[in-house]
């Protein structure tokens, strides 16, 4: 486990980045937010001391689905994930430093058990597929509207030499 000190503004860590390890705040707040291209980043969760946060990729193995921006100066503590194992499946008495809240979110999202738990794994599938399709969209805005103005420019340009040719050539 390592100590990690952050100012407000700093980035834990980004969308699309290996998952290596989860964070538990200690201290300050923590905001998990979805980057958007053309309306900047939305808040989706806000962490604060107690909350563990970054364990679901982690577990998985994929890469981040966020980005985790320190709100206001965090200290954390940074579990990575062959220290995770260990504390899972070796010494599961030192599980507790986790946290409930993760617990019973990773037990809501893995368990076989239940209907709730597929339930909790598709709300969060569907969850991220909206997300991704919601940035690929206003990806794809932000595109057409650069297109746009590359053909714009040139109209508006001729347009503006074709009124002061029309008026250099029909004054008084």
């Amino acid at each position: 486990m390592r100590h990690v000190t952050l100012p407000a503004g700093d980035y834990v860590y980004r969308v699309d980045q290996p998952s290596e390890a989860i964070y538990l705040v200690r201290s300050g707040k923590v905001e998990l937010t979805t980057p958007y291209p053309e309306t900047g980043e939305g808040v989706d969760q806000i962490h604060g001391p107690g909350h563990v946060f970054g364990e679901v990729e982690v577990i998985d193995g994929r890469q981040r689905t966020s980005n985790a921006r320190v709100a206001v100066n965090a200290e954390l503590m940074e579990i990575r994930r062959d220290e995770l194992m260990d504390i899972l499946y070796v010494h599961p008495e030192k599980s507790l430093i986790l946290g409930k809240s993760a617990f019973e979110r990773l037990r809501e999202l893995f368990s076989e058990e239940s209907l709730d738990s597929e339930l909790a794994r598709l709300r969060q599938e569907m969850e991220l597929s909206i997300r991704g399709a919601v940035v690929a969209h206003e990806s794809r805005v932000v595109r057409s509207h650069n297109g746009m103005a590359a053909i714009g420019v040139p109209i508006v340009l001729m347009v503006a030499l074709a009124v002061g040719a029309y008026w250099f050539f029909h004054r008084v």
